[in-house]
């Protein structure tokens, strides 16, 4: 079984895929909260703030995988929020993973790093970054810094641009675009296992979306590179808003 730190662990994402995969890792978590519920079993949950650099440090012995969740998901961030929790923290932990060979480095990027473009224009690999606010932003540093480190330290690094999560039994979503980035639950964290079980030298962006009828974000590389097979579809699943 793969040894794999999940740091943002009590977060809606890291809360599902520790749900939905601790029977086949061992997972180390961390966060700043503690969870709602005991950690069962062989698993650990250390509480930490990844903006202290000395913090990542130990996470990061022994482990085949990190997979860095935390973070503040917030469009509407300002800058004092976004530089220790987006840009501090990710530069400490794949320092401190660079440090103890971690096989695999998963990281929580955001569709906010294309936010800029015209909500009518699918995304596809290779088009340069366009964020709209400074959490985007924060999220293309870490997407620049998982480039550095593949290129120049010789890790693998995946990053995820991560769509609308939002569970299907929740509100309707609000816009057309929200339709076409949602990435459902069950999506999400057959993402992230892909991004930790496939064969990927150096660095890759995904896209993290569900199988919706139109697409943000363009899935074909994805699938083909991360063997990623989505099921659901935001357009069948949510009422189709107006606008």
């Amino acid at each position: 079984m793969k040894k794999v730190l999940v740091t943002g662990s009590s977060g809606r994402i890291g809360q599902a895929f520790f749900a939905a995969y601790q029977e086949h890792c061992e997972f180390f978590l961390t966060d700043m909260k503690k969870p709602a519920q005991p950690v069962p079993g062989t698993h650990r949950f250390v509480q930490s703030d990844l903006s202290d650099a000395k913090a990542a440090d130990a996470l990061c012995q022994g482990m085949d995988a990190v997979v860095h969740l935390a973070g503040i998901p917030d469009p509407d961030a300002e800058f004092a929020a976004v530089l220790p929790a987006n840009i501090l923290a990710t530069t400490y932990l794949i320092e401190a993973a660079r440090n103890a060979k971690v096989g695999r480095f998963v990281y929580a990027s955001s569709a906010q790093t294309i936010e800029g473009y015209p909500v009518d224009r699918q995304i596809v690999p290779g088009m340069a970054v366009a964020p709209a606010n400074l959490y985007g932003v924060s999220k293309c540093y870490g997407e620049a810094l998982c480039s550095l480190y593949a290129t120049q330290h010789g890790m693998s690094c995946v990053s995820l641009r991560i769509g609308a999560f939002e569970p299907a039994d929740g509100p309707p979503l609000e816009t057309k675009r929200d339709l076409s980035a949602w990435l459902s639950h069950r999506d999400a964290t057959h993402l992230i296992d892909r991004a930790i079980q496939a064969e990927i030298n150096g660095n890759f962006i995904a896209h993290g979306i569900s199988n919706n009828r139109f697409k943000r974000l363009d899935l074909t590389e994805t699938c083909k590179v991360l063997g990623y097979t989505p099921e659901d579809d935001a357009f069948s699943t949510f009422p189709i808003p107006s606008s």
